[in-house]
């Protein structure tokens, strides 16, 4: 039988000392089998890459749905895009594809995702930069919130502890103050020092996109009261309601984002 493909992805803690679950899935002439092993050894650890527990928020979910409805359905329009670490800011490109800390790539990762962080590009400049913009802001907040996560594992574990059912789980709500301090105790490895970076980087990032939410709802509930005058391509117009429908939901994303930010390092 010929093998089709092999994907890896962990969900238990990442390669920096907590104990792990490596979940193996391989799909053989369209037939998928899932296994889950834990790793017994600081190999398998590191095979076992990076991990997330966070889960995407309705919003989300909804977009991913209506925009993997809209890429089947129009035609000769740009691909669809999909948001990469790097593109979120420069000083996050290093982490780019390096599992134990681009979380974006881990969650992609699992071939169940209800989202993917890819948007729709209709040939329009200004809804492509909304779509594109809404998606980024997602998943700014999305990197945000896992990256704190594994500060609170990384901390309990640099102190010979276990975290807490609530960390592992990402229900603990992420505090800026809290996760500042316990970056101190992370010690001074080359893992800890990157995962403290990063966590600056995308605090500071996250504040950014915080103060912008509110004018990027706003220019989206613009082109949703826009879209029937502007919208004049005649195989767009076809689908101009599932248009309209991604427009509103990226617009409630993009507003439950931002308050979510806010809350986080606004």
């Amino acid at each position: 039988m010929k093998l089709a493909g092999l994907s890896l992805l962990a969900a238990g803690c990442e390669a920096i000392g907590l104990k792990a679950t490596v979940v193996t899935s391989r799909t053989v002439n369209g037939q998928t089998t899932t296994t889950v092993r834990e790793a017994r050894n600081w190999e398998e650890f590191e095979q076992a890459m990076g991990e997330v527990a966070t889960d995407f928020s309705d919003f989300a979910k909804e977009v991913g749905s209506t925009t993997a409805e809209l890429a089947k359905k129009l035609v000769d329009v740009p691909p669809q895009g999909q948001v990469q670490l790097g593109q979120l800011s420069p000083s996050l490109a290093p982490y780019q594809g390096d599992v134990r800390y681009d979380y974006l790539k881990v969650a992609r990762m699992n071939p169940n995702a209800k989202y993917d962080f890819k948007y729709v590009q209709i040939g329009m400049p200004e809804y492509d930069n909304f779509f594109r913009a809404s998606a980024e802001m997602y998943a700014a907040a999305y990197q945000l919130t896992e990256t704190g996560r594994h500060v609170y594992l990384a901390s309990y574990n640099a102190q010979g502890q276990e975290a807490p059912s609530d960390v592992q789980s990402g229900r603990k709500p992420i505090r800026k103050d809290e996760i500042e301090a316990l970056t101190s105790q992370l010690g001074e490895s080359e893992s800890a020092k990157r995962l403290t970076t990063l966590w600056e980087a995308m605090a500071e990032l996250g504040g950014q996109l915080a103060a912008k939410a509110g004018e990027t709802a706003q220019t989206g509930m613009a082109l949703v009261a826009s879209a029937p005058s502007q919208i004049l391509n005649p195989k767009l117009v076809l689908h101009i309601d599932l248009i309209v429908k991604g427009l509103e939901q990226s617009v409630s994303l993009v507003k439950d984002t931002g308050s979510l930010l806010g809350k986080m390092v606004g």
